[in-house]
């Protein structure tokens, strides 16, 4: 159902639309391994896991145990008007998130949960924005950064624009969860989109269908 779900993100063309055993096990679709940063600068000792994206070119990783934070940074190629070509995408599954996970990116990127994910006590998920003040300028209609969940107990935290979207996972976002069979049993997704309304961070909540109609829910 993840792939499905994907797969009709990165083909919807709607304006409003647009796992983890082994630390060495990671398998990705561009060859290549994360950035791995020492942060023992007399702080806590470990290891950050840095994953660039680049606009384009898809990211896949499997399997592994992340005891310190994950960073996805999103490529500044990916802007708010670019194409689908353009867009940045990142898919986890079967993947340990212990010390949670970071992404940083204003625009045009997909970063993906699968059901084999899990998060440790306390791990979530912090979306930052790239470019200060750009969440401010963010409407709807624009291809903001997507959290996708398959995989349940996620914990999202912002204060950027962002759109977490589900397939049947609650979502919770900034202390609040939203259940999709609650809200939108009988739609495909359910997307909750934080964006700024005069200054304030606002919820958006809309049932979607993989026949790129929307329904916009109280």
């Amino acid at each position: 159902m993840m792939r499905k779900m994907l797969a009709f993100l990165l083909a919807a063309m709607l304006p409003v639309l647009c796992a983890c055993t082994g630390p060495d096990a990671g398998v990705q679709n561009n060859g290549s391994q994360p950035g791995q940063t020492d942060s023992s600068d007399g702080g806590d000792a470990g290891v950050q896991y840095d994953y660039p994206l680049k606009a384009g070119e898809p990211v896949e990783v499997y399997d592994m145990t992340f005891d310190q934070m994950v960073t996805v940074t999103v490529d500044p190629a990916s802007t708010r008007d670019g194409d689908n070509e353009s867009r940045s995408y990142i898919y986890f599954d079967n993947c340990v998130f212990n010390d949670g996970l970071t992404i940083v990116g204003d625009y045009h990127a997909v970063i993906a949960l699968g059901a084999g994910c899990t998060f440790g006590d306390g791990s979530v998920v912090t979306c930052r924005e790239a470019t200060p003040g750009a969440a401010r300028d963010v409407v709807l209609e624009d291809n903001i950064v997507k959290l996708f969940l398959a995989c349940e107990g996620v914990a999202v935290e912002t204060d950027a624009a962002v759109g977490v979207w589900s397939d049947g996972p609650d979502v919770a976002l900034n202390g609040t969860t939203y259940s999709k069979e609650a809200l939108t049993p009988d739609t495909d997704f359910l997307g909750v989109y934080a964006l700024y309304e005069g200054g304030t961070l606002t919820v958006t909540k809309l049932g979607i269908n993989e026949d790129d109609s929307v329904v916009y829910l109280d």
